[in-house]
């Protein structure tokens, strides 16, 4: 649950910094705490009280709206969000949140705070939503500005209503074999979530020869699977490879101390990977390094 916090932090944060990238210029938005878990039971009700910051050094205020979203994570890991009711797990329906609206200055921090009422006949599982905190971008004048945006961020809310289940296995291994020897063969191996929690998944690609000898390891990149869903981990494998057949074995974990899950996969190359073209530095411009004293 702990290393499941930390890549959903991280994930989140890159999202939310995405979102904004275009209005750090103008202003942002700070959130703290930017994730939060928590494993209740059903009919218990959680409190809890974030921090708003407007960390930018201006006189302008920044008017903020205060709202609630659905969140998808669809099986190439990126982050959808939605209007509340969209998602079945949503736990929107079950949060208030006070104030609907901020106004923060420079540097000024407020607090927010909201209430998650689990339902006494809540299901088990991961439920979850996101706490969106909205802002026009302070510079935009109506009627004068040609483009505008707005910034946001958020909160996500995982709300572990027990008992949890972790179940799930390999339910497909797709390749892309490279149609030059200069190519990259590609794996994606699609995991689905049959428990009822949000996992971190993560993992390896051992590929073998026909000697059954270890000629290359794979990391797959780490994602979150939300339950009841797929979700598809890649990589790649660059030459110098020999052309001939080699086993390759996908071995996962979902969180479960010591049970891997395991799947195999025979991969054919027609024929010898060559090492990727190394990338020259670019030419310095005619005369560079020439001494001061010619003419120019």
């Amino acid at each position: 649950m702990r290393f499941l916090a930390r890549l959903l932090t991280g994930l989140l944060c890159l999202c939310w910094f995405v979102l904004a990238s275009l209005a750090l210029a103008q202003g942002t938005i700070g959130v703290d705490p930017i994730t939060r878990h928590y494993s209740v039971t059903p009919g218990q009700t959680v409190t809890q009280v974030l921090n708003i910051y407007n960390p930018n050094q201006t006189a302008v205020r920044l008017k903020l709206a205060v709202y609630l979203t659905d969140m998808n994570i669809n099986e190439v890991g990126e982050s959808q969000f939605l209007p509340v009711g969209s998602v079945k797990e949503s736990s929107a329906r079950w949060t208030t949140v006070s104030p609907s609206e901020l106004e923060l200055g420079g540097q000024e921090s407020k607090q927010v705070r909201y209430t998650i009422q689990v339902p006494a006949n809540a299901s088990p599982g991961t439920h979850w939503a996101v706490l969106m905190f909205e802002g026009q971008e302070p510079a935009a004048v109506p009627g004068k500005t040609l483009a505008s945006f707005r910034l946001r961020v958020g909160h996500t809310m995982y709300v572990h209503v027990q008992p949890m289940t972790t179940a799930g296995s390999v339910t497909g291994i797709f390749e892309s074999v490279p149609k030059t020897d200069t190519g990259v063969y590609e794996l994606a191996v699609q995991y689905t979530n049959s428990g009822n929690s949000a996992v971190a998944v993560r993992g390896r690609v051992e590929l073998r020869d026909a000697a059954g000898t270890l000629v290359a390891t794979l990391p797959l990149d780490v994602a979150v699977a939300l339950p009841g869903r797929n979700l598809l981990l890649r990589s790649s494998w660059a030459g110098p490879v020999p052309k001939g057949q080699y086993t390759a074995l996908v071995i996962l974990n979902n969180g479960e101390k010591n049970k891997d899950i395991l799947a195999e996969h025979v991969v054919t190359l027609p024929f010898d990977l060559k090492a990727p073209a190394s990338v020259a530095p670019p030419a310095p411009p005619a005369g560079a390094g020439a001494g001061t004293g010619g003419r120019p």
